[in-house]
Parts: C-alpha cells; structure tokens; sequence
C-alpha cells in the first residue's frame, strides 16, 4: 500500500517530538502553577507563622490554606490534564503533517516525483502543502522535458549514425561513447 493512503490510527505519530512538546508544555505548567500558588499561599503561610499576629488571625490563614487547598488542587490537576489531552491532539495536527513531509522527502530520494502529499482538512501546514506539491509539479515537468530531449537526442544520434559511411573510425568511436551515454541518461529518466 502506497504511503500516502494509508490512514494512520493513533494521535502519537513522532514520539520523540510529540513527547518533547507535552514535556514542554507540562514544564509550563509546572511554572504557571508554582507562581500562582506562592501568590496563593504564601501570604496566608506568612501569616500563619508569625508569632505576633492573635490566634485567631492565624486560625483564619490556616482556615483559608485549608480551603485554598480544597478548591485549587483539583482545579490545576483537571486544567492540566485538559491541557495535555488537547496538547496531543493539536501536536498532532502539526507532527501528522510533518511525518507525510518526511516519507514524501524519502520518495524524493528514491527518485519518485510522480506523487503529491495530501493533509487532513484539520491538518496544519496546508500553505507547504501547496508549496510542495507546486515544488514536486515543478521538478516533474523538467524531467519530462529532460527525458523528451534526451530520447530525441538518442534518436537524431542513431540518424547520424546511419549517414556515418564517410566517419573515420575515430568519429565512429566517438559517436558509439555519446550514444551509450545518452542510453544510460534515457535509462535513468525512464525509471523516475
């Protein structure tokens, strides 16, 4: 099956780059929620601390940590699971396209320029897209004007050949070198 239509079934296409990108965006959250929570309970842990301030004061900053605790904590755990979850997919969106882009360089490399690369309607990157299968059209019509002129070559070559009764054998020689090149030449542009 051609790579191009087969449908992938998993969110993790590039696990190395997907999960660099969640580790990312956990290590921000991790930031986010350590500034919000020393804003949060610092004040009131300052409070509960200090020896000069009545019981009662204290017991109200200890009240207040215990609620903070209450309300907070599910709160960033549910934000942050919601964060990763909607991270999968959204890196999704943009490695899916970036793993289309890598096995369509791979078919470059082979020397097949008979394809076009084709994302998801939700995909990202759809201005490359186009980019590239412009690029891809681009180099396919060279080779076919190169491969028509190499075969005309090859072809006005052996009508040379044929008018050759008055060649030497050097010119002859040199005739049968410049007609296996372009062979070799037609050969190579035949299987692209």
């Amino acid at each position: 099956m051609k790579f191009w239509k087969r449908r992938r079934r998993t969110y993790i296409v590039d696990e190395s780059l997907q999960y660099r990108f969640l580790a990312i965006l956990f290590i921000y959250c991790f930031i986010i929620t350590i500034f919000i929570l020393s804003f949060l309970f610092v004040p009131e842990f300052i409070k509960l601390n200090d020896q000069s301030l009545s019981l009662e004061v204290r017991a109200v900053a200890a009240d207040r940590i215990l609620m903070l605790h209450s309300r907070v904590w599910p709160a960033f755990i549910s934000l942050i699971v919601i964060l990763g979850l909607h991270s999968i997919l959204l890196f999704h969106r943009i490695v899916g396209p970036l793993y289309r882009f890598r096995l369509a360089f791979e078919q470059i490399r082979q020397g097949n320029v008979s394809f076009r690369v084709k994302l998801r309607k939700k995909d990202y990157l759809h201005d490359e897209e186009e980019a590239f299968n412009n690029m891809i059209e681009g180099i396919a019509a060279k080779f076919k004007v190169i491969k028509t002129t190499s075969l005309d070559s090859l072809n006005s070559l052996y009508d040379l050949e044929k008018q050759s009764s008055c060649w030497t054998d050097t010119d002859r020689e040199r005739l049968r070198v410049h007609r296996e090149h372009l062979s070799k030449l037609a050969d190579i542009l035949e299987n692209l």
